[in-house]
């Protein structure tokens, strides 16, 4: 319990949702339900899950909220030399401790109408499994606070549409599985992530051996043909892609550089709609916040949002105050 009546309830993991129908139709949350059993009763519930939260996902859909599919990218990881990077961005400069690792970002409109896209971009960083379910396989990037690993990694992700995957609100989330378990696959089925060195990927053929530029993900890789793990519009525009990017920073297309798959969790594949007052357009009192809402694409845009949902919040029990 904090100082202002505020009490956190770790290890308390939400299982469903307590919502009243009115006879006229109108929906009111009243509370949640824990794993334990246990029931909090509540007229405000703030939905602020990540972008992950499969199982919440499911709970909304069978309880009825409101809720749509989404645009989201995914694409593979891409590593380099930290010192490649330095050097194109940096030039003479590259290595002085007052600049520190350099990192960049990229865009491409592909000529088959994809738009492919650098995203969380990792200097001096590493590249990490992120995997949320059994038999899946995903990546994704950070860099410690030093930015002093050997690589720098981004990943370089393709721009996908609620028209790719139809079949209602949640087919985004099976399109990500459908992905993830082919990685999974071509890993071997062990955990380690599909490789494959950017010369082997642009001429369309499996890598055997890695290069000069190590894989930093654990628990490793397997060098393999990644044009398995990913829709062909997407490979098609991210190997148009790499050959533009090496015009931009020299190096990038570097046949040594490193493209570890999948990466499928850029942002949500649904949204739970909202009203002008941030509540669930179908079921007041629920106010959906941050990237697991599909209104956020980031740490520092998910935390706006909270600010946002944290306001709307205070005015509504003030209003029901008055």
């Amino acid at each position: 319990m904090n100082r202002s009546g505020g009490e956190y309830r770790f290890k308390s993991r939400v299982v469903d949702l307590d919502i009243e129908t009115a006879s006229d139709g109108t929906r009111q949350i009243r509370g949640v339900m824990l794993a334990s059993g246990e029931h909090i009763a509540a007229d405000h519930v703030v939905l602020a899950v990540g972008h992950s939260a499969r199982d919440t996902f499911q709970v909304l859909h069978d309880r009825e909220v409101y809720i749509e599919a989404k645009p989201f990218s995914i694409g593979l990881r891409i590593e380099h030399p930290q010192s490649l990077i330095d050097a194109a961005r940096f030039g003479s400069n590259a290595g002085n401790p007052l600049l520190g690792a350099a990192d960049y970002k990229l865009v491409h409109h592909a000529a088959n109408g994809r738009d492919v896209y650098s995203f969380c971009m990792c200097p001096g960083g590493t590249v990490v499994a992120a995997a949320s379910e059994q038999g899946h396989v995903v990546t994704n990037g950070m860099s410690q606070y030093s930015r002093a690993e050997r690589n720098a990694n981004a990943a370089i992700v393709v721009g996908i549409r609620p028209s790719d995957y139809p079949g209602g609100p949640l087919a985004g989330i099976a399109f990500q599985r459908h992905w993830e378990s082919a990685a999974f696959a071509a890993g071997g089925g062990t955990y380690a992530a599909p490789a494959q060195r950017v010369g082997d990927f642009l001429a369309r053929v499996p890598s055997t051996t890695m290069g000069s530029v190590i894989p930093s993900y654990q628990p490793g890789v397997t060098t393999t043909d990644l044009s398995f793990c990913l829709p062909n519009y997407a490979t098609i525009a991210i190997r148009e892609a790499l050959t533009v990017f090496g015009r931009q920073i020299p190096g990038f297309d570097s046949p040594d550089a490193v493209l570890t798959g999948v990466e499928t969790r850029t942002s949500c594949p649904i949204r739970v709609k909202r009203d002008e007052t941030f509540q669930s357009v179908n079921t007041k009192g629920l106010f959906p916040a941050g990237e697991g809402a599909g209104y956020a694409g980031g740490i520092l845009s998910a935390g706006v949002d909270g600010i946002k949902v944290a306001e709307a919040v205070a005015r509504s029990i003030t209003m029901k105050m008055h």
